[in-house]
């Protein structure tokens, strides 16, 4: 899906600020900046916070003065956030979050306790919202969570927080491509969080273009644009404008989104969104890709890749690696493939998004390859075989294994596509590679259930490869128990999205404690990938008879 980069939130009560009853030069200093969001100009909102905390710091200390302070920084936060300044935004929130929560004991009145319950959730649903556009799902849903749980004793009068949890609620269910349960909690929604409507009516268009409802996603849209100017939201709605070019790329009107692009790029440039602009340079960095101009992607997929490392969106800048890495391999630069490869494996390693790290040992797999169809690598050919199979075997048991536990037919079916192209390198290589040996393991694991659909996505289309939405931490309950189904069977169900079990392991030996098919690559990519690669089932190989 397309990234909500700035993801405006339902706009607060502008008079909100002046009933907070701190004194001045505080309240009259709150309702000012929340003036100049509202413009929207965040730097003198800034501006006006960074002075009004310089004087709460001043103050003697005690838990008036630290809800203050929290308060503050909340708002900073919040600012910094909707500037894409996520690293200065993280930093708020959590001293925020220390300074609020750190006072949680302290006997208040009816007014001080609503006040404290306003800012904690206020903070938590920014935190919710930074950990989301940084990737962190399973850390946002806990803070939406939590948020959540507090609504039973926070009289909520004008719905504005129920609105914002269940919108960022949607939202992470879109980031998971979870795009069935999106859909019936924003038309839920559409009755119960009117504050939400233009967002949510946003949000179910990006679900239709998602999955192939290019109509219906533009009524979408153009409601959502009603309701934007409807409550003079005038900033906001351009967003809606990179959504439309989202979906005219989705629908493969690559003149349209690319026009839809380079508008919605300007906005963003003189608005200061370096991350929606980023997204932008991304969409259209790929469609110039797809049109042969692989100069114009490198310069695009640079820029982009500049802007989400300057607002901290370390997932999207190793994704915009990754990109930068196919095109610098279209264009034979590979020490900067290489490079880039190499930038983007080191990211995704370290927020744990195994199957991205799969995507680029499969990626250097493919150019080992390619150096063997053009180099003799003479006495060494065997050892460069043996090297790039060590690299596409595991990833292309780790790329099919997705549809074991992603929670989506979304996410399995285009990781899916992705495997299949692994498995044909991997067959390729081992046929290569003389070894029956392997290549009647690799045969005896899809006999024993994995998918290895060898004839359903051709690799002849190098110029639009297959490059799936990220499905981290997409995985489903473990009492959802996948169906156990044999070779064609697995196969058949796993094409249409549906869930099924990991292959047992092939006993190949009648000894005790004998090695399994594929024994050393199933471990090599268990213990790269994180994941289960086959079940703990064991099955003995049976010879075929005369």
């Amino acid at each position: 899906m397309p990234d909500d980069a700035d993801s405006p939130q339902p706009t607060a009560d502008p008079d909100m600020a002046v009933r907070l009853g701190y004194g001045e030069p505080f309240d009259s200093g709150f309702a000012l900046a929340e003036r100049h969001q509202l413009t929207p100009d965040p730097s003198a909102a800034l501006t006006v916070y960074g002075e009004l905390l310089a004087v709460a710091e001043s103050l003697e200390d005690s838990p008036d003065v630290r809800l203050l302070r929290g308060h503050l920084l909340s708002d900073i936060g919040t600012v910094q956030l909707a500037a894409t300044d996520l690293p200065g935004a993280a930093l708020s929130v959590e001293r925020s979050l220390e300074l609020v929560r750190g006072i949680a004991s302290v006997p208040m009145g009816p007014n001080g306790r609503r006040l404290w319950l306003e800012v904690l959730l206020k903070t938590l649903l920014a935190r919710a919202e930074l950990l989301r556009r940084t990737g962190q799902f399973d850390e946002a849903q806990q803070a939406v969570d939590e948020a959540s749980a507090l609504l039973a004793e926070f009289d909520d009068v004008e719905g504005l927080r129920t609105a914002e949890i269940g919108l960022t609620r949607v939202r992470l269910l879109m980031d998971r491509s979870a795009w069935g349960a999106a859909e019936e909690l924003a038309s839920t929604l559409l009755a119960d969080a009117p504050l939400a409507e233009p967002y949510l009516l946003d949000c179910l268009g990006v679900v239709c273009a998602s999955t192939v409802r290019f109509e219906q996603a533009e009524d979408w849209f153009a409601r959502a644009e009603e309701a934007h100017l409807r409550l003079g939201h005038y900033a906001e709605r351009h967003q809606v404008l990179a959504h439309r070019a989202y979906a005219a790329l989705r629908a493969g009107d690559l003149d349209r989104a690319e026009e839809l692009y380079a508008t919605a790029a300007e906005i963003f440039e003189r608005q200061g969104r370096a991350e929606d602009l980023a997204v932008c340079e991304q969409a259209r960095a790929a469609i110039a890709a797809h049109r042969g101009d692989t100069a114009g992607a490198a310069a695009l997929t640079a820029a982009g890749l500049a802007r989400f490392q300057q607002v901290g969106a370390a997932v999207a800048a190793a994704d915009t690696m990754l990109m930068g890495a196919r095109h610098a391999y279209e264009r034979a630069d590979i020490d900067e493939m290489k490079r880039l490869a190499q930038g983007a494996r080191d990211v995704y390693q370290e927020r744990e998004v195994y199957e991205r790290c799969a995507q680029v040992d499969l990626m250097l797999a493919r150019t080992l390859e390619d150096n063997l169809n053009r180099t003799d690598h003479g006495v060494h050919e065997r050892a460069s075989i043996a090297h790039a199979l060590s690299l596409a075997l595991p990833a292309a048991l780790a790329l099919e294994a997705a549809r074991y536990d992603f929670a989506t037919a979304h996410a399995r079916s285009q990781w899916l596509q992705l495997a299949d192209e692994a498995m044909q390198l991997a067959f390729r290589l081992a046929l290569r590679s003389n070894d029956q040996g392997l290549i009647f393991e690799l045969v005896e694991h899809r006999c024993a259930g994995a998918s290895l659909a060898l004839s359903r996505t051709s690799t002849a289309d190098r110029a639009a490869p297959v490059f799936p939405d990220a499905a981290m931490k997409t995985y489903a309950p473990d009492d959802g128990a996948p169906m156990a189904l044999g070779g064609v069977a697995a196969e058949a169900a796993a094409s249409v999205g549906l869930r099924v079990a990991p292959p047992p392991k092939i006993v190949m030996s009648a000894q005790a404690g004998g090695r399994t098919a594929l024994q050393e690559y199933v471990q090599a990519a268990e213990f790269r990938y994180h994941r289960p690669i086959v079940s703990e089932e064991e099955v003995p190989f049976c010879p075929p008879t005369l």
